[in-house]
C-alpha cells in the first residue's frame, strides 16, 4: 500500500491550495492509494483545513506522521505553479496549467449578481505597491466602479475610496461572495488563488518585483502595476524576504 503525506509547511490559504490538485493526480495515476495531509502542517485559519483539506474526497485522513513538503524557487515558462508541485512529487498526469482545486459548492448570493467586488487583503509580497494610489488609477483610467469592497482583516491591505464593505465571518461565506459577484477584483494573494479554485475569473493586480510563478492561473487577468515604493520600503521589503526563508509563517 503506497501512501503520500503531504506536510504544508507554509500557513497561507493560497500556500495550501497550491498543494490541493495533489490527491486526486496521485490516485488517479496510480502514484498512490493513500493521501494523508500531516498534522504537522501550519493552517493560519482553521477553515483552511476544513475547506481544502477536510472536504477533499481523495485524502483518506490526517495523520500525525511527519510528510513531504517541496516548494520551487522559480518556475519554467511552459508551466504553472501547481505543475511543478506535481513534478516535484513525482507524478505527472499529462496535463499542464492546473487550477486548485476544492469540492464545496457554495451558495449564490443573488443580491451580488450586479456588484463588482475589491479585496483589498494581503499578507505575503504582492510586489513594491506600498499604497493603494495605482489600483485606483487603474481602476479610474479603466472606468471600473467598485460596488462593495471585502473588510480589512489584520493582515495587510490597500484599501481603495469604497465605503460600501463585505464582512464575511467564514471562508465559505467569503466563497459565496465570490462566486456571486459579477466581477472580482483582488491582489496576488491567496483570494486570487481561491477564485481560481472556484472557477470565477479576476483582475489581480501586482506590484514589480514579484516572482512570475505566483500568477499561476490562466483564468485571471493580471495587472503589473510597476512600483512605488521609496528607499525605506524598499530595504523593509528586503529584511521581510529574508525572513520568510527562515521562519515558518503561521500557527501550528
Amino acid at each position: 500500500m503506497k501512501r503520500l503525506i503531504i506536510e504544508i509547511q507554509k500557513g497561507g490559504l493560497g500556500d495550501h491550495l497550491f498543494y490541493s490538485h495533489l490527491p486526486r493526480i496521485a490516485k488517479q495515476t496510480g502514484c498512490y492509494d493513500e493521501v494523508y495531509i500531516s498534522n504537522r502542517s501550519i493552517f493560519r485559519n482553521t477553515d483552511y483545513r476544513k475547506l481544502i483539506w477536510e472536504m477533499n474526497p481523495f485524502v483518506d485522513g490526517f495523520t500525525n506522521e511527519p510528510g513531504i513538503f517541496f516548494y520551487p524557487d522559480h518556475v519554467a515558462s511552459n508551466l504553472n505553479l501547481l505543475d511543478k508541485m506535481m513534478l516535484l512529487y513525482g507524478m505527472d498526469d499529462g496535463k499542464r496549467f492546473h487550477e486548485p482545486e476544492i469540492y464545496y459548492k457554495p451558495p449564490v448570493n443573488t443580491s451580488l449578481k450586479e456588484s463588482s467586488v475589491y479585496d483589498p487583503n494581503y499578507v505575503s509580497y504582492i510586489g513594491d505597491l506600498r499604497n493603494s494610489k495605482p489600483i485606483e488609477n487603474w481602476l479610474f483610467e479603466n472606468k471600473v466602479t467598485i460596488s462593495h469592497q471585502m473588510k480589512t482583516l489584520k493582515a495587510s491591505h490597500l484599501t481603495i475610496a469604497c465605503s460600501d464593505r463585505i464582512e464575511t465571518p467564514s471562508l465559505m461565506e467569503f466563497c459565496s461572495v465570490i462566486i456571486s459577484c459579477k466581477r472580482l477584483y483582488c491582489l496576488t494573494s491567496g483570494t486570487a488563488t481561491l477564485a481560481a479554485a472556484l472557477q470565477k475569473p479576476a483582475t489581480v493586480f501586482f506590484g514589480s518585483g514579484q516572482e512570475t510563478m505566483y500568477h499561476h492561473s490562466p483564468m485571471h487577468n493580471y495587472i503589473d502595476l510597476g512600483s512605488n515604493y521609496n528607499l525605506p520600503h524598499k530595504l523593509k521589503k528586503q529584511i521581510k524576504l529574508w525572513l520568510n526563508t527562515f521562519i515558518r509563517i503561521g500557527t501550528p
